[in-house]
Order: structure tokens, then sequence, then C-alpha cells
């Protein structure tokens, strides 16, 4: 199971098109969606000129969730204490000894120690892996999100989310709950093949591929996961939708930014809206 594809995709694309911007219309209203990876090298630098063009004709940028109020201390204090044991219970009571041990092997050949992480709950020690791992590869830099999201702070648009910080939180702290070992140690495994699997992300998303995209993320969990499907895509797409479509009835003209996964696929935001009828198009 590639955890690590739904960090980078989903928290925080048709065919061999030409980029991963939509523009969704019905009569005189519009509006674009642009599927985003969270987490980008300085060589991605620029971003495709769809992003910039789309932005340039919006008035309102709407994210997943509040980013600005994400990288609150507060906010930062909340997600540490949903991801943090309870006095008296620790990492090791979650994995079996074989994973544990497997953990403790690669932390101490990563020059880290699993002392310093046996309080956090596996969704967390997953994330940390990750992020030292891309921060070793000079991959850790901020993605589309972020950087829309200061550029519009910069020039006053207007902001606004999909859902609140409390859901993300609690998808977060909820993934891998149940498959606890997998997650470990699939982490584990593919930190080596973190490279090849980033560069076919970025290749199929700078390219609009979609049917990579499905076959790099979505297939496998699918197959594999499907309760960990249903709590990450199909609800939040779901959820998602009816506010998709709220704005698509005002006056303004927004660009919505989510995770790449979130557009493909059968159960993606964007089948979705053409089902609904509307006319939906790369940009």
């Amino acid at each position: 199971m590639r955890y690590l594809i739904l960090l980078c995709l989903l928290t925080p694309f048709h065919l061999f098109a030409e980029t991963s911007v939509w523009k969704v219309s019905k009569g005189d209203s519009q509006l674009f969606i642009g599927g985003t990876i969270h987490v980008l090298s300085p060589a991605d630098y620029p971003l495709p000129i769809e992003f910039e063009q789309a932005y340039q004709q919006s008035q309102m940028l709407v994210f997943e969730t509040d980013l600005t109020a994400m990288a609150q201390p507060e906010a930062q204090q909340q997600f540490l204490q949903r991801l943090m044991y309870q006095p008296g219970k620790s990492l090791q009571d979650d994995l079996t000894e074989k994973t544990y041990r497997a953990l403790s092997d690669y932390l101490l050949a990563s020059d880290m120690s699993i002392d310093s992480l046996k309080q956090f709950k596996p969704p967390m020690v997953m994330i940390t892996l990750l992020m030292a791992e891309l921060q070793r590869l000079g991959m850790a830099d901020a993605g589309v999100d972020n950087f829309f999201n200061q550029k519009a702070m910069a020039e006053g648009k207007r902001l606004g989310e999909l859902e609140s910080l409390a859901v993300q939180l609690n998808v977060i702290e909820n993934m891998g709950k149940g498959y606890e070992d997998e997650m470990i140690v699939s982490t584990i495994e593919e930190m080596k093949l973190l490279p090849v699997i980033m560069g076919k992300m970025k290749q199929a998303w700078r390219s609009g591929d979609s049917k990579g995209l499905e076959k790099v993320g979505l297939y496998e969990m699918q197959q594999d996961y499907p309760e960990l499907y249903q709590l990450l895509l199909v609800n939040r797409n779901n959820a998602w939708l009816p506010k998709i479509v709220d704005f698509l009835v005002t006056a303004e003209t927004e660009f919505i930014l989510v995770g790449a996964l979130h557009l493909v696929g059968d159960d993606g935001v964007i089948i979705k809206l053409r089902q609904l009828g509307y006319k939906v198009e790369m940009f």
C-alpha cells in the first residue's frame, strides 16, 4: 500500500491532457479546479502555466482546508495531541514485535532513534519518516497549495475551504487504522523507492495523466484497503461536491485546489461534476 503517495497527493487530474487544471461551467457560471501535490522541490518551479492563468482569472481561492489556520501554533499543538498516545500506551502496543524491530532498525540506520517516536501514533510516525527523507533528498519544499495560499494572501484575494480543520485532522488520525503494521512496513519499504515514486507522480501530475495517477495512487488502495479508500477519497469527495456546486452559482470565479487523487477515477470530483450536467474541460 503506497501510503507515501497518499500523503503527497491527498493531505496537503484526463488521459494525456496538457496539465492538471480543469474549467467547470454551466451557462455563464464557471470555476477552475486544480489537482495538486503537497510537497515539491525547487526544480518543480515554475508550475505549469495553466495554474497561474487560472489564478489570474479567479477572484477567490478555495483549498481543502484553512491552510493559514493549520499553520498556527494552536492548530499544530492540537495536531500533535491527536497523534500522540495517552499516558500508559505507546507505539509498541499497536505494532507487532517484528514490525517494531524493523522500524527501530530503519531509524537507527537513518541516525534517528525510536525513543523519539514511540509516543506517536503510526500516522505521525509515517509523516515523520516521509518528511525526513524528503528533506534529505531536497524535495520537501512547500507544494502547490501553500504556494498559492501565500500568493493570494499577499495579493488580497479571498480564501475559502472545503472542510474544517477538525475533519482533516480526523482523516489523518484514522489513516491506516486497523492496518498499522502494513502502513509502517510499507513506508519503510518505499523509502528507498521514494525518488522514483515521486518522479512518476510529478510526471503524471504535470502532464494531466489521469490514468497514470490512478495506476500509481488508486488501484492498490481500492483493491487492498477499500475502507481506507472510502475514508480518504469517496467520503470527502461526496462531502465536497455540494460545496463546489454552490460556488458555481456565485458571481465570482473560484480556483479550487485539492490533492490530485481527488479528481481522478470513477469516484473522482471531475466525473461526478460531469454526471451532474456540468461542462468540464481541461483548461
